[in-house]
């Protein structure tokens, strides 16, 4: 498919790659999303926590949303998606990784950016509803990179309720972000500070003598070489980034499937917009607008929502895809 001319346009300060990035992630602000939490036991002893939100009480349609690094259901970004769905008539089904939904989980193990499997589960739990005849897939930054690496794998296997998947900002090339990011700077601090934090929260859960190397750390990727890609059955980091990237695979998928980034993205790498493959593909649309940050893309707003929550309805309710 020909790549999508993006309608987004915003004012000049919403251009700043790091205004747009940061002030929607500190200071945004989403009303009247009321969570039901559900708790789904996995096949390995282990659980997920999911947060429901439904529009009406017996919908067919509904909106799986995997939210990004270190985040939770509670995340401003996820909350814009979460409404936006609601309004249009979606039940939505907001899941949180291991360990991220406020209780720590029973083992180790954690939610990567390769975890197709916890998505897995949480898709399956839904069909088992028989309810839903309409399922859109929703991810958010590494939620963008599971969601688009499930779909992938299951290539046309694919159960046929899930009819759309919309990735946001999503680092398909992992270490084309690992690189547009640095070693230094204030995203990979950033990453690194939250990922510390989430490691000391569950210290019980780790080797005491591995977990006092944490403070010899220098960088992130330090903590993904000794730590988080050992943990998962990797050499190290650089076959971590590789093996959990979807851009392996996206070129298999065969559903209608947006990818949003924005050009000046600073956690994002121009080759994680897959646009070679979008040019190739009868399925991958990819969207690039100049603007929008990480997870960003304001808009003078109603009701909350975004540009971006209102681009991701629109997608959803296309049945022509011809921009």
């Amino acid at each position: 498919m020909p790549i999508i001319n993006s309608s987004y346009q915003t004012s000049l300060i919403w251009q700043n790659p790091h205004f747009s990035t940061i002030y929607p992630s500190v200071f945004r602000k989403v009303s009247g999303v009321n969570y039901q939490r559900e708790r789904l036991e996995l096949m390995d002893g282990d659980f997920l926590d999911l947060d429901w939100s439904k529009s009406t009480e017996h919908n067919t349609k509904l909106a799986i949303l995997t939210h990004g690094f270190l985040g939770n259901t509670t995340r401003p970004y996820l909350l814009g998606g979460v409404k936006a769905f609601n309004l249009a008539g979606y039940d939505a089904l907001a899941w949180n990784h291991r360990g991220l939904g406020g209780e720590n989980n029973r083992f180790e193990k954690i939610t990567i950016h390769g975890s197709s499997d916890d998505l897995e589960a949480v898709i399956n739990h839904a069909l088992h509803l028989k309810q839903y005849t309409e399922i859109v897939l929703v991810g958010y930054s590494k939620g963008g990179n599971i969601s688009l690496k499930y779909a992938g794998e299951k290539a046309q296997n694919i159960p046929t309720e899930i009819k759309k998947i919309i990735a946001i900002s999503s680092p398909t090339d992992m270490q084309g972000s690992v690189n547009a990011m640095g070693k230094k700077g204030f995203y990979t601090e950033r990453f690194k500070s939250k990922l510390l934090k989430f490691l000391k929260n569950r210290s019980e859960l780790i080797d005491k003598q591995l977990f006092k190397d944490f403070a010899t750390f220098k960088c992130l990727d330090d903590f993904t070489d000794y730590y988080i890609a050992p943990l998962n059955g990797f050499k190290d980091a650089k076959e971590y980034y590789d093996r959990c990237a979807a851009m392996h695979v996206v070129d298999k998928i065969r559903v209608p499937s947006l990818l949003l980034n924005a050009q000046n993205d600073p956690v994002l790498s121009e080759s994680c917009a897959m646009l070679d493959t979008a040019r190739h593909s009868d399925y991958i649309f990819s969207e690039m607008p100049k603007h929008g940050g990480h997870c960003g893309f304001y808009a003078p707003n109603t009701n909350d929502l975004y540009w971006g929550d209102t681009r991701m309805i629109e997608f959803c309710e296309s049945t022509t895809f011809s921009q």
